[in-house]
């Protein structure tokens, strides 16, 4: 499908904002630094935004900070809760106010060039809660996005937590219907060359399992036969966060991404509301015209008054116009994506 040029002009105006997901200790905060540090070498203009109350120091300047608004230390004391607990309240309540986040944004967005965020280290906070679902749900609305799923090297050579970090990373893609990109960071520790054979050689990967003689082992090749195809379409890319290894590279596979999500999720995103706007319409007009009908026959059998038929029909309106909404809604939450990349 062929794109018109004012289409694009206007997708070059929005920024594109990439989310940094992984475990504790895969290197989230330094890689969010790293490209900060080369974006500003080559002369791109971006925002940083940290939603990690708990953390104490961060290497870059954020432009928008949890920390500034909500106290995580005070959150534990009045709340009774535990680091975790504090950690999912602290981003609960700073969602309730992401109505004000979006406006400094659009007020910037038309100089943007990037927005990184950077997620709290207890993944599952962010990607399995209400207010990580807002967040997200808010800047796919109106920019590319794109989700920078961080694997650390270092801690995946067993098979087996290959297998965990891949299925997390699948639920992740399910759970957001948004582009997601492989990062095996600490490239300068050891090599990704037995990762990259992982991902890409199916039959290698078996075999590293089958030498895993107890349930755990064939479990997790039952895993890797049904997530095959997963990770064979989800790019990846070796990178050091901490040295620069492979940075520039995954700066310039950027554009690629951006490009894809804009001609293949935007443009099927715009095709389904149209579909579910034609049916809602033919539905509304359907369920209308037999409601009529309805009120025609109480008011000719003196059922109903004419008084009671108008608020009755308003009623009716008011009803379709939030069942139109949800119905929106739920779209936003049903956005299928997939990336084919040659």
């Amino acid at each position: 499908m062929s794109l018109p040029f004012s289409t694009i002009l206007n997708f070059k105006k929005k920024p594109l904002v990439l989310f940094f997901i992984g475990m504790a200790g895969s290197g989230k905060t330094t890689l969010v630094h790293r490209i900060s540090l080369d974006l500003s070498y080559l002369k791109k203009i971006h925002y940083i935004l940290n939603l990690d109350p708990a953390s104490r120091n961060i290497p870059y300047f954020a432009n928008i900070d949890i920390r500034d608004t909500i106290n995580f230390r005070k959150v534990m004391k009045d709340y009774f809760l535990g680091p975790n607990g504090a950690i999912l309240t602290s981003l609960n309540l700073f969602s309730t106010r992401f109505n004000q986040v979006q406006d400094i944004i659009h007020t910037k967005n038309s100089w943007l060039d990037f927005i990184l965020i950077d997620t709290p280290g207890q993944i599952e906070i962010f990607t399995w809660s209400a207010s990580g679902s807002i967040i997200t749900e808010s800047f796919s609305r109106k920019f590319p996005v794109i989700l920078f799923y961080i694997i650390d090297v270092a801690r995946t050579i067993h098979p087996l937590t290959f297998v965990s970090n891949i299925l997390y990373s699948c639920s992740i893609l399910y759970k957001t219907r948004l582009p997601i990109l492989l990062i095996l960071n600490k490239a300068d520790i050891t090599s990704v060359d037995f990762l990259k054979e992982w991902l890409n050689d199916n039959d290698a990967f078996d075999n590293i399992l089958s030498k895993e003689k107890f349930f755990a082992g064939s479990f997790a090749r039952s895993l890797a036969f049904s997530i095959d195809i997963f990770h064979k379409k989800i790019p990846f890319l070796s990178i050091s966060a901490l040295s620069g290894i492979g940075s520039l590279n995954l700066i310039k596979f950027l554009k690629k991404i951006c490009l894809e999500f804009f001609i293949s999720f935007q443009t099927e995103l715009e095709i389904s509301i149209f579909r579910y706007l034609k049916n809602l319409n033919i539905k509304i007009h359907t369920e209308k015209g037999k409601e009529n009908k309805k009120i025609k026959k109480k008011i000719s059998f003196g059922v109903l008054e004419k008084s009671d038929n108008l608020s009755k029909k308003s009623e009716s309106e008011n009803f379709f116009r939030i069942f139109e909404h949800i119905a929106l809604l739920h779209l936003e939450n049903d956005k299928v994506y997939f990336l084919n990349f040659k």
